[in-house]
C-alpha cells in the first residue's frame, strides 16, 4: 500500500508541473493536500529528488518564475513514466472500490479475449533486457505452424494491441520481434552482451505496430467519416497526428509513418468510415485489398 500511495503522490506531482504554469512549492502541497495527499515541505523535497534520481526526470526550479517545469526534451521517457504512474492509479482506484463489495464481478467487465501466454515470460524477459543476458526460446510461426529456436539479445518489451513482444538482435544481427504468446522453452543464458542500440523505443517512432522499416517516412492524409473522426481525436493513431481539416462533413488528419503491415491494418479496420487521401500508391494498395476482400463475397 505504501508504494501505491508514493506512486499516486509522483503521478499527481508529475501532472500538475506539467500542466500549471511554474508551479511555487507551496501550490504543489496545496494541489496535492486537493486529492487528501499531505505533505511537508521536506517530504515534497524528497519526492522531487526521486523523481530526479530515480526516473531522470528533470523536474527544474526557476528561480526567475519561482516555479517547478518539466524539461521534457532532456526527459526521453516522460510520457512512459506517466502512463505507467497511471495504469498504477487506475487499478489501485478500482481495488479500494472493489475490496468494499462482496460481488465484485457484478460492477466491472474486463476484456474477455485473455491471451494465452506463460506470465512468467513477462518478468522474465524483463529482468533478461535490465542485465543484458541473452535468451534461447523456441518460436512458433503461425502462417507455418513450424516451431524454431531463436537466440536473441533482447533489449526491449513492447506491448501492441493488448499483445507483448519481446525486441531483439538475432545471431545474424537482424531485428526480430516475439509474441510471448508464440514462445515457449524460454532460457535465460549466462552469455552478456553489450547492445548495440542506445535507444531502442525510437526504433518505432516512425511506425505504427511492430514491423520496423528501412524505407524513408511518407506523409499519410487520411479522411474519416465525423463521427468516426471523434474516435480518432480521442485516441490518435500515431503520435505525429494533425489535424488537417475538421468541420461537420469529416475529420481529416495527417500522420508522418514509414508504411508497413500494420498501417494498412489500421486504415483496413475503419471500413467505409475512413478514406486515404495520399499518396496515391497508399490509396491504390487499400482499394486493391477492399476489391479482394468483396470478391470473397
Amino acid at each position: 500500500m505504501a508504494q501505491f500511495a508514493q506512486i499516486e503522490r509522483l503521478y499527481h506531482l508529475l501532472n500538475f508541473i506539467k500542466y500549471k504554469y511554474f508551479p511555487t512549492k507551496h501550490q504543489l502541497l496545496e494541489y496535492l493536500a486537493e486529492k487528501d495527499i499531505v505533505l511537508t515541505e521536506r517530504s515534497l523535497e524528497r519526492d522531487l529528488k526521486l523523481i530526479r534520481e530515480k526516473f531522470f526526470i528533470d523536474v527544474i526550479y526557476d528561480r526567475s518564475k519561482n516555479g517547478y517545469f518539466i524539461d521534457t526534451n532532456s526527459t526521453a521517457d516522460f510520457n512512459d513514466w506517466i502512463q505507467l504512474f497511471q495504469l498504477v492509479v487506475n487499478y489501485q482506484s478500482l481495488n479500494e472500490t472493489l475490496i468494499q463489495l462482496t460481488s465484485k464481478c457484478d460492477y466491472i467487465d474486463f476484456d474477455r479475449s485473455v491471451l494465452k501466454m506463460n506470465p512468467e515470460f513477462l518478468k522474465l524477459s524483463l529482468n533478461t533486457i535490465i542485465q543484458k543476458q541473452k535468451l534461447s526460446f523456441n518460436y512458433t510461426n503461425y502462417a507455418t505452424d513450424e516451431s524454431k529456436n531463436f537466440i536473441i539479445q533482447p533489449f526491449l518489451l513492447k506491448e501492441f494491441q493488448h499483445r507483448w513482444y519481446v525486441c531483439g538482435n538475432n545471431e545474424a544481427g537482424e531485428f526480430r520481434s516475439f509474441g510471448l504468446d508464440r514462445i515457449s522453452n524460454l532460457i535465460v543464458l549466462q552469455e552478456t552482451f553489450r547492445s548495440s542500440i542506445k535507444n531502442p523505443k525510437a526504433l518505432f517512432d516512425k511506425i505504427i505496430g511492430l514491423s520496423v522499416e528501412n524505407d524513408p517516412s511518407e506523409k499519410i492524409v487520411l479522411s474519416f467519416h465525423p463521427l468516426q473522426g471523434k474516435y480518432i481525436l480521442s485516441q490518435p493513431i500515431h503520435l505525429s497526428q494533425k489535424i488537417v481539416l475538421q468541420n461537420e462533413n469529416e475529420l481529416r488528419i495527417s500522420i508522418n509513418v514509414i508504411p508497413n503491415y500494420e498501417l494498412l491494418e489500421q486504415i483496413l479496420k475503419h471500413g467505409d468510415r475512413v478514406k486515404v487521401m495520399e499518396p496515391a500508391w497508399l490509396k491504390s494498395e487499400i482499394i486493391g485489398r477492399l476489391t479482394s476482400a468483396l470478391n470473397q463475397y
